[in-house]
């Protein structure tokens, strides 16, 4: 076993993070809406409606937020440090990455970045404020699965990346 340089092996930590994050954020989607991403004021009310709606809602935010974080954040410079190409601000890396075909496209990313705030920074005052929200941020889990899959196989394919445990 050959030792990787330092970014690639804060790489590879990041990618097992990632991994992981987007386990437990479509674990808890699946529970908190099942397969159906459709929501409405009177869905959001059955959720608001008990302990266990609540603390779904509230940990789908937060394991949403975090990944997203992750990915933007850290995720995306460090594959791109690895790879050679410069880091930038997240707005340029997602530009970047989108021209690298790493990520389908950069605006779903920012769109996310926003929803992010709403979902983890807003009080709730009437059930459908955060309806749209939460529909957005149900359907980008898929796209953020995606994206995900795609910086990965680039990982392991480009950069020998093991992304295993």
């Amino acid at each position: 076993m050959t030792a990787l340089a330092p970014e690639r092996e804060r790489l590879a930590r990041l990618l097992r993070l990632v991994e992981r994050e987007d386990v437990y954020l479509r674990a808890v989607r699946h529970r908190l809406l099942g397969d159906d991403c459709r929501v409405d004021a009177g869905r959001v009310s059955g959720l608001l409606g008990d302990d266990t709606g609540i603390d779904r809602l509230e940990s789908f935010g937060a394991k949403f937020a975090r990944m997203q974080d992750t990915v933007i954040d850290k995720l995306i410079p460090a594959l791109l440090l690895a790879a050679g190409e410069p880091v930038m601000a997240a707005i340029d890396n997602l530009d970047r990455m989108e021209r690298l075909g790493l990520v389908a496209a950069a605006e779903p990313w920012l769109e996310m970045r926003r929803l992010r705030n709403r979902l983890v920074h807003e009080y709730i005052d009437q059930p459908g404020d955060p309806a749209a929200a939460l529909e957005r941020a149900c359907r980008f889990t898929d796209r953020m699965h995606a994206d995900y899959a795609l910086i990965r196989s680039y990982a392991t394919t480009h950069l020998g990346i093991a992304c295993g445990a």
